[in-house]
Formats: structure tokens, sequence, C-alpha cells
């Protein structure tokens, strides 16, 4: 576990929760090993072990299963600290979106975003790494749904106009929860986390727009995000590094080394001290991103092969089946007959 720290954003929220249930917060902090003095403390930081296990010891305060969903709608903007002050500020939901991907890393490292477009509609989609969220998954699901629509119900004139929810994991036994946030219909057991919008609402100013103080918040959420990789692990940091330049620039292990200005030795030394490798961490970006992308119907698979660095398309299909247990061709066909369904 990385013990780069975060924004307590979802303290507010937990309590907030805890209250209306009538459970002692106390308790919470304690079965989290939390020190509860954070409470109340502006612009207090936590490791991500801290968090997930305050998030698991809220839920199993509360024995909600909706947990996540109700969570998520507690969150306000004005309490993600900058990356909220950036979101509220932007011109329009599209430059919202933009600085959501861009500085994601200062609320949920842990999190991927992407944004495609397909005639009438925009398609916000996530995931989450479970190599760092093992429990309570569906929970995360429904967290980062839920915040990102009920943040933007806040910022749009008349709301967010949803067209459809997808989600990865089954249908719960709270389904109608779902029907009560998001307003629009919802499938389970799809390939991809999706949240899908009227792709004219992107370019629709935000209620709450400022340019100018959104771009002095910019500079800061700049320098935070700097000083916060500092203390980031080298694992983190090549992952970070290798996952941005995927088809942009050389991601060998030479090329990632000169980066990071190590011999290539070095760095495999210092990351099996970490317990990895360098091979691991670059198999884990290619794979997100080939999940990410094969979604898209507009990305040629030899093309992709040719972006995730593999020298021919064999030697991908090779590895996709290694990571998925289907040829890429394969799960592309599922999530597309699956996006026609729904």
């Amino acid at each position: 576990m990385h013990q780069r720290l975060v924004p307590a954003t979802l303290i507010p929220g937990i309590i907030d929760l805890a209250i209306k249930n009538r459970i002692n917060v106390e308790k919470i902090f304690a079965t989290a090993k939390v020190d509860p003095a954070i409470i109340g403390n502006s612009g207090a930081f936590m490791t991500f072990e801290q968090i997930l296990r305050l998030f698991n010891a809220a839920y199993q305060a509360m024995n909600d299963p909706a947990f996540g969903i109700r969570l998520g709608e507690s969150v306000q903007y004005h309490s993600l600290d900058l990356l909220g002050q950036l979101v509220a500020t932007s011109r329009n939901l599209q430059e919202a979106l933009d600085e959501l991907f861009q500085f994601k890393d200062l609320v949920a490292p842990f999190t991927t975003f992407g944004l495609e477009t397909k005639g009438k509609v925009a398609i916000l989609t996530y995931s989450i790494d479970t190599t760092i969220i093992k429990k309570n998954l569906a929970l995360h699901h429904d967290l980062v749904a839920a915040t990102v629509v009920t943040i933007s119900n806040a910022l749009t004139e008349g709301g967010l106009r949803l067209k459809e929810v997808h989600f990865v994991h089954g249908k719960p036994d709270y389904a109608d929860e779902y029907e009560r946030v998001f307003k629009a219909p919802v499938t389970f057991d799809c390939l991809r986390n999706e949240i899908i919008i009227d792709r004219e609402q992107l370019n629709e100013p935000l209620l709450t727009s400022y340019p100018e103080y959104h771009d002095r918040m910019q500079t800061l959420a700049r320098e935070k995000l700097r000083s916060l990789e500092v203390g980031q692990s080298l694992e983190a940091k090549i992952a970070n590094f290798v996952s941005k330049n995927l088809g942009v620039r050389a991601t060998q292990l030479e090329d990632v080394a000169d980066h990071f200005n190590m011999t290539p030795r070095t760095l495999q030394r210092k990351l099996k001290q970490e317990g990895t490798s360098f091979v691991a961490v670059r198999d884990r970006c290619r794979h997100a991103r080939a999940l990410r992308d094969l979604g898209d119907p507009s990305v040629e698979i030899e093309t992709l092969a040719e972006v995730l660095g593999f020298s021919d398309t064999s030697n991908f299909y090779h590895a996709f089946k290694r990571w998925e247990g289907m040829s890429p061709g394969s799960y592309r066909k599922q999530a597309l007959e699956e996006r026609r369904l729904s």
C-alpha cells in the first residue's frame, strides 16, 4: 500500500451519515485506528490505508448495503479541496472533466477516468485499481458515480442530463436506490462503469463558473500535485509516467530509468525492494489502457497494440488473453454488444 497522502475529503460525509443514523462517530474512528483530532481540521491529509480503514469501518458500523451511494450523495464540491474548487469554477462541464482527469490524484489516485463522445452522447468511464481497493469494490463504484452525479447536478443548470448509468458489478438488492439517485436507466454486469450524458451539455456554462479564480486555483493545484508526488513510491511514480506516456513516448525500461535519472539496474533494484518489478508495473498499465480503448470501436486493435508498445499484434493478443482469458476482438465484441442492448 502506497503511503501517499490525499485530502481527508470523505470525513464530512461519513460524519453526516453517522449522525443521521445515530451512530457513534468516535467508535468509527476507533475501529479504523484514525485519530479523531482530524475532524474539523481544515486541509487535513490522510494515507490511503487510513482512508480505506475509515471507509470500511463506517460501512461496518452503518450496516447499510447502499452506503456507497449515500456517501456519494453527501459529498459537496467544496469538500474536495483544490480539485472541487477547480471543477466548480470551470467554464463548462467539459473543462470541469478535464480538470478532474488532470488533478484527480489530489483526491482519488486509485481511480482512472476517461471520456468518449458517440453521436449525441458523452460517456464518462471510470475504473478503480483493484490492487489497492480489494474490499467492498461495488461500494466504491457506487461512491464515484453518486459523487460525480451529485456534484454535477449542483453545478449545472437544471441538473445533469443523464441518459444511462452502467456498473460492472451485479444488480444488488438495493437497486431502487440507484433509480432514486440517478433518475435514469441503470444497467449492471457491464464491462465498464459508465455515466452517459447528453453530449451538448459538455459545452454549457456552469452556474459557478469563475475563470479568473479558476486560473489561480489551477496554479495551486499543480504545486500541490508536485508536493504530493515527492513522497510517492517509485512504483506509483513509474505507473503514472508509463500510463501517461503510452503511445506518446518510449516506455521501455531504459527510457523510464533515464527519466528518473537512474540506471536500469538501479531502477529494478528499487522496485524489487517495493515488492514489484518494471515488467509487472508496465503490464498493469498496458492492461488498464487496453480495457479502456477496446471499448472504443474507432481504435483499431493493431494501432492499440502499437500504442501499448508491443512489437507486433500477436504479442498483444497473447498478453490480452493472459489478462482477460479472451482475445481483444472477443472482449470488444462483448463490450459493444452490451452497449447496444442497453
